[in-house]
């Protein structure tokens, strides 16, 4: 016991590496402040001085006493800044152990003696480093359980929670159920529970008791030690327990907290002084039988089976090697740790992979050379084939040269904290997914970017989007796989399971949910399509278009079943929300697009003809003029007038003329034969042909076309100066554009031969090449 005060480095134990804030932190910073240091504790820290400390409790206190998030801020809500330790404290455990007993919190800053912070010591790391045992076996539930357990109804709402952990003054509240022999424990919802509904809600507290507490609950009696509540802390990683009696009912409760006050200072000194008397009694006794040799070795037998007694009390291996890692003592605690025996694992290394060995041995020489204590993990892999992790701590002995340590497993440790680092990968996954949705228009691109990423991030092997056709079936709109294999997009599927009643679940937000196609309860018809599409576990969120459902987000685990994790289906649901709200944008936004169709084709469009306006015309022409020119290709543009049409105006009258127009203009058209030839009405009763890749001799043979059209279209003219008939007059520019030449000349060109060839009697052409 002489080590609870001189054995252990808590200095070792102090978390350097948190993340502080300001007094005038907001709540949203200290609810991420307090997420990123595991919950245990924040530091308020001004201009390098501590301020005070913020803990979960304090978070939850301030929401139960009515104040809005946007009120709190880490001044309102942090404790004290004699909630701290002085670095020479560290150097006497008992009185670190009555700190946290007098402050009840879960960790307390370590400050300088210039009020700097130098980190954090949390309350579990001190548990896990000082470890009394003898007290905890001789002490029972009754004598630290506390009777009056306060409980609250699985209806009751988490502010209501918060509210009564707040005024009672605890950090659990028990969910009671009521029996014809008393209460039973049938829940329990913590600080902790609490804090996570309220980080998950974004800040917002929303919910009930009943569907935030963890059960079932885990129970102990009366007159079990408290040796045996360690362990189920130890092994459920929870802090508190019901005590219950013979029947079951509600007795009372054991925390952590009560646990650690088992561990009286008063009474732990008393034992460390009985302990000390009895040591120099012994030893007083030991020497008058120096002279008997069997006395000395009854002593040294009874001293050793103490000594094992103890170590094999111990959740860890002690061991002692080189630095070769070759064992000259290992406890037999190194059978839990690695399935194998002390006799059997003479050199630890043959169980640790090499990169973790690597690391390992570069981190103990490192701490070796300045001449300090060394702590590590690394992963073995144990006699089961599984791999688990271990932490190695430990000291050299300069004389000897030899490493004295401990092992501990720490598999538990590392599992939540990869969880919680998956989590939050997940957490940033679906941000940006969700961040994509909204910042795009594509329908096709905001679909298909979603199921490729929920692919990645489920390693499920098919992840697809089902839209459902008007005739009831539906059809694979998009999909991700993780092989070819499994690829069924563009599929149409009809599911003749899928009923009126099926579809109605959906729209009321209903999942679908199946680990197991060949043994969950399904209907017939729906477990074999489902086995035609190679589906062996499923997970279906309903997409939802306003009021109707237009279709399902569908991920599929094809090469076995799969127990599907409740976050996995949060996370579809999560993506499936702003899903639907692209839906409706999309249909916005092509609609849109359609409207603005109409509109560029109604602002280039002459309304008379059905073909290209003046505007039109000037926009295309200055198009092909800097193509042209790119490629160095000749362009031809053709003016053509219709001869005498005033004259047919006023002799036929506007209605005839316009049809006339509409037919000329049809004529044009049909003489084109290429796809980039273009007709437009110029104005008036003039008409505009621009002919790229076309050279003078080309442009010549379109308008003799359209002259033979019109001759063959034999339009009654009795008004014309020319004839009997309809015509028209032609001007015909050629050029390769080039510079200084600009769009302009080439039409000004054109019209000076039109105004010729109209000029020299009509119905002919004038053609012009530069």
């Amino acid at each position: 016991m002489e080590q609870l005060s001189l054995g252990l480095n808590l200095q070792a134990l102090v978390q350097a590496q948190l993340v502080v804030i300001a007094p005038t932190g907001s709540f949203n910073e200290i609810l991420r402040g307090l997420q990123n240091n595991q919950g245990f504790g924040l530091v308020v820290e001004e201009q390098g001085q501590f301020q005070g400390l913020i803990t979960q409790r304090e978070v939850i206190r301030a929401l139960g006493q009515g104040m809005s998030p946007e009120e709190i801020t880490a001044s309102k809500i942090m404790l004290p800044p004699d909630y701290c330790l002085r670095l020479n404290d560290l150097d006497d455990p008992l009185a670190v152990l009555e700190r946290f007993r007098y402050f009840g919190v879960d960790a307390l800053a370590v400050v300088n003696n210039s009020g700097g912070v130098e980190g954090l010591l949390t309350r579990q790391a001190f548990r896990e480093s000082l470890r009394p045992v003898d007290l905890l076996r001789i002490k029972r539930v009754a004598e630290v359980m506390v009777p009056d357990v306060v409980t609250i109804a699985a209806e009751a709402s988490l502010q209501e929670a918060a509210a009564l952990m707040t005024e009672r003054r605890v950090t659990s509240l028990v969910v009671p159920e009521a029996t014809s022999s008393g209460l039973l424990p049938r829940g329990i919802i913590t600080e902790k529970d609490i804090f996570e509904a309220l980080h998950s809600q974004g800040g917002v507290l929303s919910g009930t008791v009943g569907s935030t507490m963890s059960q079932p609950v885990l129970t102990v009696t009366p007159d079990q030690t408290l040796w045996q509540v360690n362990h189920l802390f130890k092994e459920h990683g929870v802090r508190r327990v019901v005590v219950v009696d013979a029947k079951g009912q509600m007795v009372g409760i054991v925390t952590q907290s009560n646990l650690l006050a088992a561990i009286d200072i008063t009474e732990a000194q008393g034992v460390i002084q009985v302990l000390t008397r009895e040591l120099n009694q012994a030893t007083a006794e030991l020497r008058w039988q120096l002279s008997r040799q069997q006395a000395i070795t009854v002593a040294i037998t009874e001293s050793e089976q103490r000594y094992n007694t103890l170590i094999s009390h111990l959740p860890v291996a002690i061991y002692r090697r080189d630095r070769l890692w070759q064992f000259h003592y290992v406890s037999d605690q190194i059978y839990d740790l690695t399935g194998y025996f002390p006799q059997e694992l003479s050199d630890l290394r043959r169980i640790i992979p090499p990169a973790d060995l690597a690391r390992a041995e570069r981190e103990i020489e490192q701490a070796i050379q300045q001449q300090r204590a060394y702590s590590t993990t690394y992963r073995i892999q144990h006699r089961d084939g599984c791999f688990r992790w271990l932490s190695d701590r430990g000291q050299l002995n300069p004389e000897t040269n030899t490493l004295y340590g401990v092992l501990l497993d720490v598999s538990e440790q590392k599992r939540t904290e990869e969880r919680l680092k998956t989590a939050l990968e997940r957490e940033i996954i679906v941000s940006t997914i969700i961040q994509d949705i909204r910042q795009s228009l594509q329908l096709e691109e905001i679909l298909q970017r979603a199921v490729t990423s929920i692919q990645q991030l489920l390693l499920s092997d098919r992840v697809l989007i089902y839209r459902f056709l008007e005739d009831g079936s539906g059809i694979v709109a998009v999909e991700a796989t993780s092989s070819p294999a499994y690829a069924i997009r563009g599929q149409i599927i009809h599911d003749p399971c899928f009923s009126r009643e099926t579809a109605q679940r959906f729209l009321e937000g209903r999942t679908l949910t199946i680990s197991d196609v060949n043994q969950a309860q399904l209907q017939d018809c729906y477990r074999e399509l489902l086995v035609g599409l190679q589906v062996q576990a499923n997970l279906v969120v309903p997409l939802l278009h306003g009021q109707t459902l237009w279709g399902l987000l569908i991920a599929h685990q094809c090469s076995r079943p799969r127990l599907w994790q409740r976050e996995e289906l949060f996370l579809l649901q999560r993506i499936a929300e702003p899903l639907a709200v692209a839906l409706q944008q999309a249909e916005m936004y092509q609609a849109l697009e359609q409207a603005n169709a109409n509109l560029q084709q109604m602002a280039y469009l002459d309304s008379l003809t059905d073909i290209g306006n003046r505007r039109y015309f000037d926009e295309l022409l200055a198009k092909e003029w800097r193509r042209c020119q790119r490629e160095h290709c000749p362009l031809s543009l053709v003016l053509l007038d219709i001869d005498c049409f005033k004259a047919y105006n006023d002799h036929y009258g506007h209605l005839q003329g316009d049809e006339v127009l509409r037919q000329v203009a049809q004529i044009l058209e049909c003489c084109l034969q290429r796809a980039g030839d273009v007709a437009a009405r110029f104005g008036g009763e003039e008409f505009a042909l621009i002919l790229p890749n076309t050279t003078q001799g080309g442009a010549i043979h379109v308008v003799e076309k359209v002259r033979a059209a019109l001759a063959a279209a034999n339009i009654p003219h009795a008004k014309s100066l020319v004839g009997s008939t309809l015509t028209a007059s032609f001007g015909i520019a050629t050029t390769v554009p080039a510079a200084p030449h600009l769009p302009a000349d080439l039409l000004r060109w054109a019209d000076q031969c039109l105004y010729k060839a109209k000029s020299l009697g009509r119905d002919r052409w004038i053609a012009k090449e530069l």
